[in-house]
């Protein structure tokens, strides 16, 4: 019973291997086993292919499928991303084309200041809504605050930005 459970430990460890470890298990395997005899030989090779032959089968097969698996996760995650990104451009283009009067106010006033930089007050439904948004963002952890007048350091996200300077309905509407 020990003896199975410490196959099944080492052949977890196996399956955990990096991929750069694995691409060089099957073609160092893969190899071994199509290796035409007469190199085989030169390389002293035979016995050792005749006597793991079948080990080194299905280290071949594991390994390869492991390997498939991880470049096809790998080109379908970078597809997905590149996808998600074009998706979620469009959609802050979109909702900046759609801001009211008064988001497209104060967007203007963190334009024109050089850092970007505006102190307003943190109680105010819409600066709620864009910080809500990730449009605007507090400037620091900390905020030392007038209670008379609750306001704290906000900055204009950098993909606002950009996302104006790009687009020429936007760039007409905020500048």
């Amino acid at each position: 019973m020990n003896c199975g459970g410490m196959i099944m430990k080492d052949f977890i460890d196996f399956l955990k291997l990096p991929p750069n470890i694995l691409g060089a298990l099957s073609i160092a395997s893969g190899a071994l086993l199509l290796l035409p005899d007469q190199l085989a030989k030169r390389l002293y090779m035979t016995e050792f292919r005749d006597k793991y032959g079948f080990t080194i089968g299905i280290i071949f097969v594991v390994s390869t499928a492991i390997l498939i698996v991880l470049i096809v996760s790998k080109i379908y995650h970078y597809f997905y991303d590149k996808h998600s990104s074009k998706k979620l451009v469009e959609a802050q283009t979109k909702y900046l084309k759609r801001m009211t009067p008064e988001q497209v106010i104060v967007i203007r006033e963190f334009i024109n200041e050089p850092t970007h930089t505006l102190p307003l007050p943190y109680n105010n439904g819409l600066v709620i809504e864009l910080q809500h948004l990730q449009i605007i963002t507090p400037a620091g952890q900390t905020h030392l605050v007038d209670m008379l007048d609750p306001q704290i350091q906000f900055f204009l996200q950098p993909w606002v930005i950009q996302r104006i300077n790009n687009d020429d309905e936007l760039r007409q509407k905020f500048y």
